[in-house]
């Protein structure tokens, strides 16, 4: 009998333990996220667990419009906490025309560049002219990554500016572009660079027999406007006094601020920092 109550106690003992040692993320917060800059914050979650143990969080993406527009509709009942855009555009329109539903204002946390991509067509010396094979760009209404891509194809020697239309095709986010690249739907498009680049070293690394053609924003043939990359946080209004700490814990993170672990992700996606 008390061979038996000893194994029930080294049980509970062991089960206690196991419990008091597996992580507890008991307080997390949720980011909206511009699909380019997705994958790159999906990778800092286990840096973020490693400095701040308590903390979480999780991520939605879409294309920046459809995020702005979707925090303008929930007012402060919305879930998220933080707006990471593509763009300065859409943190900036919240925080000068609804105020009420920010807290502070814009800052930058990353710049991403423009890349012709292809798995199969060598364009490594640009987008040929004419255009002869259907390509693809984000949709310029809603992604930023799109907009450069029709500022480019808008000057000379294709001089588009009609979009979608002839051998230009859109998707609705910057994400949905790779992967219609990736899939074949498209022998090539243009994506941003961090969905194809990444920087373990002092060398920019690309996927092994594919091509790829960098677009630079101030490239005086074809210039756009350079995508800064701008975040925001939200007025939430059900946000708990842990999880403001959690959102100042993330923001510090993003930005560099006491650690470097956060940029060193952003660097590696082959971002620039502010």
């Amino acid at each position: 009998m008390l061979i038996g109550k000893l194994k029930q106690l080294n049980f509970a003992v062991a089960a206690a333990l196991t419990i008091m040692c597996a992580p507890a993320y008991a307080t997390s917060i949720k980011i909206a996220v511009a699909a380019n800059f997705a994958a790159t914050l999906n990778s800092m979650l286990g840096p973020f667990q490693s400095l701040y143990p308590s903390d979480s969080f999780s991520l939605v993406s879409d294309s920046t419009t459809n995020i702005k527009n979707a925090i303008i509709s929930a007012g402060t009942a919305t879930t998220y906490d933080l707006f990471l855009s593509a763009d300065f555009a859409a943190p900036q329109d919240l925080y000068a025309n609804h105020n009420s539903l920010v807290v502070g204002a814009p800052f930058h946390y990353a710049t991403g560049s423009l890349e012709l991509w292809s798995k199969t067509v060598n364009i490594s010396a640009g987008l040929p002219n004419p255009l002869t094979t259907n390509i693809v760009i984000a949709d310029p209404t809603k992604a930023p990554y799109g907009k450069a891509a029709q500022q480019v194809l808008a000057s000379s020697p294709w001089s588009i500016t009609t979009i979608p239309s002839g051998f230009v095709f859109t998707r609705p986010n910057i994400t949905t572009t790779y992967q219609a690249v990736n899939s074949g739907t498209f022998a090539y498009g243009f994506v941003a660079k961090s969905a194809i680049c990444t920087k373990p070293g002092s060398s920019e690394v690309y996927p092994a027999g594919t091509y790829h053609h960098s677009y630079l924003y101030n490239d005086p043939a074809h210039p756009y406007d350079q995508i800064k990359q701008y975040a925001i946080k939200i007025n939430r209004s059900g946000r708990t006094t842990a999880q403001n700490t959690v959102l100042t814990n993330f923001v510090n993170f993003l930005t560099g601020v006491g650690t470097s672990a956060g940029t060193a992700k952003i660097l590696y996606y082959c971002y620039q920092l502010p």
